[in-house]
């Protein structure tokens, strides 16, 4: 979280956001603070993940047009942690600080766990398949989806401001400023139709999912924005590469890459159908994966007081960056 936000925030606001939702403060536990602060509260013995969106993030219809989307998803059987309404029966509540504000929600909590706090071996072909059906899913069932109203209406995928890579990135980075500019050219000239793009998550990797009984819940809509579908199967194949694959040869990886998208995509297409052209121009949406990354590691982190481990894995992403590769 950004140095300015963290100083506005407080167990005063915390505990506000809380109470209108009615969670008992007592039970708040931290989970998260990179873009939000995401806590698990309970009420009335059941557990929820609270939300508290900075309106430098996010402004309020932008988390209304998310909230919207998300609930449209699980009132037509996709399986998501959907947006419950507050004491005030508000989707988002708003608590002032001077000219600031945070954007607090309430989401269902997901049943079951992360993959990663299961087991890798978990990570098989039937869990992947499963992946790739409920993202099918929801790319199917959003072709259907108009926002209530047009201020809700959420971004194109290049309105973001991590796309304006000279706004974080330093001088000597002219190279990746300009690879990415060429990049954004590129993908600005592919086709967009109700078929091929739309509203999507854009980050849906097993970070964001959790597993009960082999059955997927997926939640963390915060980034979701205008794409093209295969933007969804290249993050999930980008995130499970970088997680379960960094150690691995490069052939290893590939023969991992080929295994996963075989079953994602058997998944995927029982659900959704996406031409073959997609699958082909995929490359382009993992080197902008490693560009976005790039960026936002640059917004919210020290560059020069990085630890080793952030210093390495910056290292490779420039790595690739220049040299034109993808992550596998």
């Amino acid at each position: 979280m950004e140095r300015e936000v963290e100083l506005q925030f407080s167990n005063e606001i915390l505990f506000e956001a809380a109470k209108r939702f009615n969670l008992s403060t007592d039970s708040l536990k931290l989970l998260g603070s990179f873009e939000n602060y995401v806590y698990e509260g309970d009420r009335n013995g059941e557990s929820y993940i609270l939300r508290l969106t900075h309106s430098s993030h996010r402004s309020t219809n932008m988390v209304l047009g998310e909230l919207e989307w998300i609930n449209y998803l699980a009132n037509n059987g996709v399986s998501v942690a959907k947006s419950l309404y507050s004491i005030n029966g508000k989707l988002a509540e708003e608590i002032y600080i001077e000219n600031d504000y945070f954007i607090v929600s309430l989401f269902e909590k997901a049943k079951g766990e992360l993959v990663r706090r299961i087991t890798l071996n978990l990570f098989n072909r039937d869990l992947i398949i499963e992946w790739g059906k409920v993202i099918g899913q929801m790319h199917r069932v959003t072709k259907n989806f108009q926002p209530s109203r047009e201020e809700f209406k959420r971004p194109q995928w290049h309105e973001d401001e991590l796309m304006n890579f000279t706004k974080y990135l330093p001088i000597e980075d002219k190279q990746i400023v300009d690879i990415g500019n060429g990049l954004l050219g590129y993908l600005k000239n592919l086709p967009m139709t109700i078929d091929d793009y739309g509203l999507i998550h854009t980050d849906v990797h097993s970070g964001n999912f959790f597993v009960d009984e082999g059955k997927i819940t997926v939640f963390d809509f915060d980034d979701c924005s205008y794409q093209w579908f295969i933007s969804d199967i290249a993050i999930a194949l980008y995130y499970t590469i970088w997680w379960r694959c960094s150690d691995y040869s490069k052939e290893d990886k590939k023969a991992f890459a080929d295994y996963f998208l075989d079953a994602f995509m058997e998944g995927y297409i029982s659900e959704n159908k996406l031409e073959d052209f997609w699958v082909d121009e995929m490359p382009y949406f993992l080197k902008l994966r490693d560009l976005t990354l790039y960026t936002v590691f640059h917004k919210k982190l020290d560059i020069n007081n990085l630890d080793e481990n952030y210093k390495k894995l910056l290292g490779k992403i420039r790595a690739r960056i220049i040299e034109g590769i993808t992550i596998v």
